[in-house]
């Protein structure tokens, strides 16, 4: 949900959780060790200072603290630990947050609970608070003892800092449980990310429920997973999906190792993506394109993601242009004009076709973009600025001209809402939450970017025929929300799969009602999303 409460509210809330209807099961002050109420995991280094409990991590081996606790399913669970992060690492050396996936790796600094159906956790980094999966606070976690708590009510978790409610947590605890015995832990649980911190107190109670939750206001159902097989020696990630309509699925997908002008390939289906198949000739290419779209002569017009700096400043991409049922096609270059603050100066700078584009009522098209420059800070330290863009075609995809900026960060979605109404959500800058943004005139301007709890990468918009809009998004999860007010609040949230690799997702609807998801985690997964509005 992107619009937070008010003040008031948020105060209401706080208070409400301070109320004396909370019956504290564990409490753990750090005036001493540990007590046999808590059982050592692991090696926990721990030692007692003046401010409380330090558990270090040093990677020779982690350790935490764990205890059981009495659950009913009836009750609310609130969970407190007030602690300071001093340092983390990820899991790969040298990296932090960006390679850490705490289902799969653990996590260095961490308080996890289960109520013996599902369990999740808080896990801390300098820069940031996040679930396990898809909720993330932006802060500073080392600057001070900080108070989180979370407040869980059936698969629902809300997440509080220092008091004040940072995420609604819709769907949040939602992993099942790997035992019926309810516990809570503390500490490490990183297999080889390391980690420094000082926990001043850790306690768990319930309470009654203090409203009941609200009734769903959708029936979604998963089908069972197929896999699109691998090819020898062409390993595929990142699909991107595209719905021709006449029963026409098209698919690029990525065919290197996540660099620049690695190649892709095109593939299509015909029995609603059962079966796929590369197209010939647009296949292991760095011109293979991205967003395709069906003209109204019925030929297929297509975009290389990739775009070619030359001598004079100019930025080329390819332009494909294939036939009805997509087997045959020609390419040729075209042109993009962006202003001189986005376009490609020095041979890092790249623009990038992403994968929304649509046809305009005069017979133009508009494309989403996203730039990536390096430009120098104030203090001289070189940093990529990263923008989402509108671009227009009025000549068939030959030249492309500067339409609006969205937003500012990479891999933008962007779905039209009616004439006017347009709604994106950009990957965003590298705190890991995505962005959202609004245009009331087609595109022409956009509110000011507003951090939603959600992230991370790539996220994919579609607005189904029955009035509700899906977002896919992944990492380190391959996730799904829905919205029935147009994107304002996003109230339905599932996770398809929490296996790990790039995790980026790819969406359309191929039938009223029904999505076709498809994920790269472990492999080209896909699966059908049935989605009901109740109560019509």
């Amino acid at each position: 949900m992107i619009f937070r409460l008010l003040f008031a509210s948020s105060l209401l809330i706080a208070a409400s959780l301070q109320a004396e209807d909370i019956t504290w099961q564990l409490q753990y002050d750090a005036k001493t060790l540990p007590d046999g109420t808590w059982s050592s995991v692991g090696t926990p280094k721990a030692k007692l200072e003046a401010d409380g409990l330090r558990i270090e991590d040093d990677g020779t081996g982690f350790g935490h603290y764990r205890a059981a606790w009495k659950a009913d399913e009836d009750e609310e669970i609130i969970v407190e630990a007030e602690v300071k992060v001093l340092s983390t690492t990820g899991a790969v050396k040298g990296k932090t947050t960006s390679s850490l996936w705490p289902w799969r790796d653990g996590a260095p600094v961490v308080v996890q609970v289960s109520d013996g159906r599902h369990q999740e956790g808080l896990a801390l980094f300098p820069n940031q608070a996040t679930n396990f999966t898809d909720r993330f606070i932006p802060q500073d976690t080392t600057n001070r003892f900080h108070t989180y708590r979370f407040v869980i009510r059936g698969t629902d978790m809300q997440m509080f800092v220092d008091g004040e409610r940072k995420v609604v947590g819709q769907g949040a605890f939602w992993k099942p449980a790997e035992s019926k015995e309810p516990f809570i832990l503390f500490g490490s649980t990183a297999k080889t990310a390391t980690g420094n911190a000082i926990w001043k107190s850790v306690k768990l109670g319930t309470r009654k429920a203090t409203a009941p939750l609200p009734k769903p206001e959708l029936k979604v159902t998963v089908s069972e997973p197929w896999i699109i097989p691998e090819r020898k020696g062409v390993p595929e990630t990142r699909p991107y999906l595209y719905d021709m309509g006449k029963g026409l699925l098209l698919m690029s997908v990525a065919q290197g190792p996540d660099a620049f002008y690695e190649p892709y390939g095109l593939y299509k289906s015909t029995d609603a993506a059962k079966t796929w198949v590369p197209i010939v000739g647009i296949d292991q290419k760095p011109e293979t394109p991205l967003p395709c779209l069906r003209r109204p002569d019925g030929g297929i017009t297509a975009m290389s993601r990739w775009t070619w700096s030359q001598p004079d400043g100019a930025v080329w991409g390819k332009t494909w242009r294939l036939n009805a049922d997509a087997t045959t096609f020609t390419m040729e270059d075209n042109r993009l004009k962006l202003p001189a603050q986005y376009a490609n100066e020095q041979k890092s700078d790249q623009t990038i076709c992403e994968r929304h584009i649509w046809n305009d009522a005069d017979g133009g098209m508009t494309m989403v973009v996203w730039t990536r420059k390096n430009t120098k800070r104030p203090d001289g330290r070189n940093q990529t600025e990263r923008w989402s863009h509108l671009m227009r075609s009025t000549d068939g995809g030959k030249t492309w001209n500067h339409f609006s900026v969205v937003g500012p960060g990479g891999e933008p979605a962007v779905c039209r809402l009616s004439e006017t109404e347009q709604v994106a959500v950009i990957r965003g800058d590298r705190n890991s939450c995505m962005k959202q943004m609004f245009s009331h005139d087609a595109g022409k301007t956009w509110t000011p970017a507003v951090e939603m709890e959600e992230g991370r990468v790539l996220p994919d918009l579609v607005m189904m025929s029955n009035g509700v809009l899906a977002c896919s998004y992944g990492r380190p999860a391959s996730c799904l929300m829905f919205s029935l007010d147009k994107g304002k609040t996003w109230t339905s949230h599932h996770v398809i799969s929490d296996r790990v690799r790039f995790n980026y997702t790819s969406i359309r609807e191929i039938s009223p009602g029904r999505l076709l998801y498809i994920h790269d985690a472990p492999k080209m997964t896909c699966v059908y999303v049935d989605v009901e509005v109740l109560g019509r």
